[in-house]
């Protein structure tokens, strides 16, 4: 019985067992079924969201985009490849994102994700952590020749450090090492990416044969290839070998200029005049070309059959690459400053950033060579040709006078294009290979291209600078004429802000017997910090002198901490930014000016046509402004004044000028006579009208001699 009771249990179990492994197979293959589905729809996800990210990219609204991305990464945001997607969706999105820490978290899920880390790293850049950025590179991307890939990726994320000597030398040892066709490639794109265009070609030219002819690879070997063979036909190969190739078409563009037939003038026809700076903000340069179109409006406005009207100013207009914030300004970062001067006396405004974009091909240019140039400019010359050129074919201007290095590289090209027959270079100060935080590689081709095309006058506001342009160029200094500033007569009034700031410090200091003055902005270049040392040491031999300084900008908490530091706040007041300088001059027993670079400084001129004695390194055009040992003192350095003989030499000024009242005369009269705004609008016209004025001077743009006043 016990046999025949087991029997039947025994069966039951082998039923059971039968029907587990059934139901476990079945599950088996339902979850793989599933996680199959899972897998193909994240795929499906993932290759959505790339499309969108490719269209972002390839110039389609980036918001909307990133908008599609989310509903179609929903459900799936813990996917690390949908995150680094919609996370590099909403950098092309929006720029000012605070993105950092969730691509730190990101790298951290997946520390070894190229992408990812390239991702990061950018952002990293982006918010000018750059010590920080490199930090994170060695960490996950350590040099290694052996471990081909991830040595590429640190090549490359050097590249993206602008560590370019460093990622040039790791990707040459790579392919020394292993010469592998993605690393050859990879490397010729960096190459390619900064204009380098014959290192590229010949990182590629070995293998081009070998790459499937349909291919990306092969597609990138035979643009290079092409575009060598064409720039070859203007430049040599030395030239080539080392030279961004954006500098070189920018170059030839413009030396397709040089046979250029300028239009015969038209004396009697009022002269449409355009005036081009980069802003409205506080500056010298842009308180000159303000003060200059004001009066040329004026000029245009009044017009009679006179003999003014031999050079009748027609239309009169100021074009500036940007005068509006779209956000609230930084400290001393003000662009519109002289748009209301500008307006209230008619003068009419143009922001080119607010222009449309028109790429040169849509341009009506006939010439293959030069529109397949026009393809390849540096960035700077690009923005002006695609958005200024379109401008000056419409309006027709018969002058274009560009204010400042900047504006140059933007604008004169585009003239150029557009046929405008008399193109100004107005340099404001010394040349760029002197102030080197100011240079860049395209000035030199830039102006010496420029010097060979007809209707191009080089113009400097100092005879200092004429001859530091000169030297730089290898131009004879005949090609330039000199545009002194021009200096109204100031009005010595302020308003009620200006009046209780003086009265309140004149009551604090009315211990004071001399007053020493400034006027500049806090800014690296001006040296604020040492105008404040130079305050302290003067008050120790003469403690009954106060001090003020009129401007601001982003080194005024400096100051402010640097003067309660030495014990002086109490004899030196912050002014802060006036349009009433003339009221803050008639203060002043003297003027300090201890600036690094100059041009040719307005401040100083200002002082001398109200009588203020000066004292001032020897920045830019600053010993043109004032007879040294009379009117003023010129200190011996600009880069590293001696500020005890400082000191001492402003002492004998404050001195002398109280003593003798016909000092303060003499610099009134030499002011006026060498820097009204008269005579700047009359050398000015003289450059608009160069044809009528050859008689003159031996070839446009000499140097003239202003008449010498000592």
């Amino acid at each position: 019985m016990s046999r025949a009771r087991t029997r039947p249990r025994l069966r039951r179990t082998s039923e059971q067992t039968q029907t587990q492994t059934q139901t476990q197979t079945q599950t088996q293959t339902q979850t793989q079924t599933r996680d199959k589905i899972g897998e193909d729809e994240l795929q499906r996800v993932r290759a959505e969201l790339a499309q969108c990210a490719a269209r972002a990219s390839a110039g389609e609204c980036a918001q909307s985009a990133l908008a599609s991305a989310r509903e179609i990464a929903r459900g799936h945001d813990g996917d690390v490849e949908v995150r680094y997607t919609l996370l590099t969706l909403e950098e092309m999105a929006v720029p000012a994102a605070v993105t950092l820490d969730r691509w730190s978290a990101l790298l951290a899920e997946a520390p070894g994700h190229a992408a990812i880390l390239r991702g990061y790293v950018l952002r990293l850049l982006k918010e000018s952590k750059c010590d920080e950025a490199r930090v994170v590179v060695d960490q996950h991307a350590p040099e290694t020749l052996d471990e081909v890939r991830q040595g590429q990726t640190r090549a490359e994320l050097l590249a993206d450090l602008r560590a370019h000597d460093a990622s040039d030398d790791l990707f040459r040892r790579l392919i020394e090492r292993h010469d592998r066709r993605d690393t050859r490639v990879a490397f010729a794109k960096r190459l390619k990416k900064r204009g380098l265009l014959a290192q590229a070609n010949a990182m590629l030219a070995p293998v081009a044969a070998s790459f499937p002819p349909d291919s990306k690879a092969a597609q990138l070997a035979a643009t290079l290839a092409n575009d060598y063979a064409f720039y070859r036909r203007f430049e040599s190969e030395s030239g080539l070998a080392d030279q961004d190739v954006r500098i070189v078409a920018m170059k030839y563009a413009i030396l397709s200029f040089r046979d250029r037939v300028l239009p015969q003038p038209e004396p009697r026809r009022p002269k449409s005049i355009a005036l081009l700076t980069g802003s409205l903000g506080p500056g010298g340069a842009e308180r000159q070309l303000t003060r200059l179109a004001c009066h040329l409006q004026k000029a245009a406005t009044t017009a009679c059959a006179d003999d003014d009207a031999a050079r009748p100013v027609g239309r009169v207009e100021v074009i500036v690459k940007q005068h509006a914030m779209h956000a609230a300004p930084q400290k001393g970062q003000r662009l519109d400053f002289f748009l209301s001067t500008l307006k209230d006396a008619g003068v009419a405004v143009t922001q080119i950033n607010a222009l449309p974009v028109v790429a040169a091909s849509e341009q009506s240019i006939a010439d293959a060579d030069l529109l397949r140039m026009l393809q390849n400019l540096p960035a700077t010359v690009h923005y002006g040709v695609t958005r200024i050129a379109p401008l000056f074919r419409e309006r027709r201007f018969d002058v274009v006078s560009l204010w400042q290095d900047g504006t140059c590289l933007f604008g004169a090209l585009a003239a150029l294009l557009a046929g405008v027959p008399v193109i100004h270079l107005v340099f404001r100060g010394l040349p760029p290979n002197i102030r080197r935080e100011r240079h860049r590689p395209e000035y030199a081709a830039l102006f010496n291209a420029l010097a060979m095309v007809p209707g191009v006058y080089f113009v400097c506001n100092s005879r200092t600078g004429a001859q530091a342009y000169a030297e730089w160029l290898g131009l004879p200094l005949e090609r330039f004429r000199v545009l002194y500033n021009g200096v109204p007569e100031l009005d010595v009034h302020g308003d009620e802000s200006d009046i209780r700031r003086w009265e309140a410090f004149a009551h604090k200091t009315a211990d004071a017997t001399e007053t020493i003055g400034g006027v500049f902005r806090l800014e690296p270049d001006k040296r604020p910090l040492s105008w404040i040392r130079l305050a302290a040491e003067y008050l120790k031999k003469r403690p009954r002198a106060r001090f003020f300084i009129v401007g601001d900008g982003r080194l005024q908490q400096d100051a402010i901490d640097l003067a309660n530091e030495l014990g002086i706040a109490d004899r030196l007041l912050f002014a802060g930014l006036s349009s009433h300088v003339g009221f803050w001059y008639s203060k002043m027993d003297a003027k300090v000016m201890l600036s690094r670079f100059e041009g040719l400084p307005n401040v100083l001129i200002e002082a001398q046509m109200l009588g203020v004695a000066t004292l001032s390194t020897p920045a830019g055009g600053a010993a043109e402004c004032f007879v040294d040992g009379v009117t003023g003192h010129l200190l011996e350095c600009a880069e590293q004044p001696d500020l005890q003989s400082a000191c001492e030499h402003l002492a004998l000024l404050v001195d002398r000028c109280r003593a003798e009242a016909s000092t303060r005369q003499h610099a009134r009269d030499r002011a006026r006579l060498l820097f009204s705004v008269n005579a700047m609008t009359s050398t000015f016209n003289e450059l608009c009208f160069p044809d009528m004025d050859a008689a003159a001077s031996s070839r446009p743009g000499d140097v003239r001699e202003r008449p010498r006043v000592v």
